[in-house]
């Protein structure tokens, strides 16, 4: 019989770390300026921060969330597309919410549910209370 208290989650785990979606907004705001500042530079912006968003994502996905290549290349080419778009909102609009989903995940924590026919031993203090107050009647 173990007292330890296993903990179970109301919100599964984000499918990206959130480092990933992290980089993911701020490669996206980043460069937002200099798509603004040189239209005529937009194309290799876009593709320079999309592969920059791909090669984050994915490194960040193998050696910090454990996922195997194939699932490490995938995440990775979807969030360099998201961060790659020319416009800033449609990076932060997918980062935000999966790193907010992210942190969800990690704060909310429930305690395990009770098994009612399985009861933890009572300690000794709790037998020492039960004496006292005892003595006191």
């Amino acid at each position: 019989m173990t007292n330890a208290i296993e903990s179970r989650h109301p919100i599964p785990p984000a499918p990206i770390h959130p480092l990933a979606a992290l980089a993911t907004i701020v490669l996206d705001n980043v460069f937002g300026i200099f798509e603004i500042v040189d239209p005529l530079a937009l194309i290799l912006t876009c593709v320079s921060v999309g592969v920059l968003g791909s090669v984050t994502t994915m490194f960040v996905q193998r050696y910090l969330a454990k996922d195997e290549w194939g699932a490490s290349i995938a995440k990775g080419l979807v969030m360099g597309i998201f961060a790659g778009v020319p416009f800033q909102v449609t990076g932060t609009a997918i980062g935000l919410p999966l790193l907010a989903w992210a942190g969800l995940h990690e704060w909310v924590k429930l305690p395990a549910s009770k098994d009612k026919t399985e009861q933890l031993p009572s300690s000794d203090d709790d037998e020492i209370l039960d004496a006292e107050v005892k003595d006191v009647k």
